[in-house]
């Protein structure tokens, strides 16, 4: 399932880099993007249903990003959302969050970081589309809570549960860093590094499959 998104941006050139990024990932459906507080309001409004995350700018013409949540929140709007703006004051950082978003992005940020941002609004949807009750791992992947040890280096959470996510609808079968690479759009060099941390921690099994010709190479085993 493609997640929908809306984009709420002023600026033309980093609207088209928040596109630019999503599109790279593949798993995302672009409905809109709107410059406007007042616009993006209303459309919202009328297309709350349709839509999975807003990723908002809160300085923007019109109702800023913060109005413009407060508003869909005292109607009963629950639509994720990631604020995108330069504003790192305790204040407004502390009523985003009361106000229940996704993640909260200060530019400049990397790509990375909007992708890890946006993972984990997928982790979210995937989460709560399971048929059975939620564990208390579950519930920590999508808070960001992790009460094991640190990951080591280079290594995202939010990366990582999105892997992880992805993974658990291969369950039992024996993939490749390329195949695997074209389920997550994830680069084969950072994949490795995560499938590796996996291993390590027993979570997935590393084996050699000999095949029928050439080389032998490493498959994965989903448990």
């Amino acid at each position: 399932m493609k997640l929908k998104i809306l984009i709420v941006e002023d600026d033309p050139m980093v609207a088209q880099i928040h596109k630019h990024y999503l599109e790279q990932l593949k798993n995302f459906d672009i409905l809109n993007t709107i410059e406007n507080g007042n616009e993006a309001y209303r459309y919202i409004r009328e297309h709350d249903a349709d839509i999975d995350l807003v990723i908002l700018d809160v300085n923007i013409p019109g109702m800023s990003g913060l109005e413009v949540l407060k508003a869909l929140r005292e109607e009963g709007s629950n639509v994720s959302v990631i604020p995108i703006t330069a504003m790192n004051d305790n204040k407004t950082i502390s009523e985003f969050l009361n106000l229940g978003i996704v993640d909260y992005l200060v530019k400049p940020f990397s790509q990375e970081r909007f992708n890890n941002a946006v993972y984990r609004c997928e982790l979210k949807f995937k989460t709560f589309n399971k048929k059975e009750n939620l564990q208390q791992t579950d519930i920590d992947k999508m808070i960001h809570t992790n009460s094991q040890q640190e990951l080591p280096k280079g290594l995202q959470k939010e990366t990582l549960n999105y892997i992880v996510s992805a993974l658990k609808t291969y369950k039992k079968q024996l993939l490749d860093v390329e195949e695997i690479s074209k389920i997550t759009n994830l680069s084969k060099v950072s994949l490795r590094k995560y499938l590796d941390y996996l291993t390590d921690q027993n979570e997935i099994e590393k084996r050699i499959d000999y095949g029928t010709v050439g080389r032998p190479k490493y498959k994965y085993y989903i448990k």
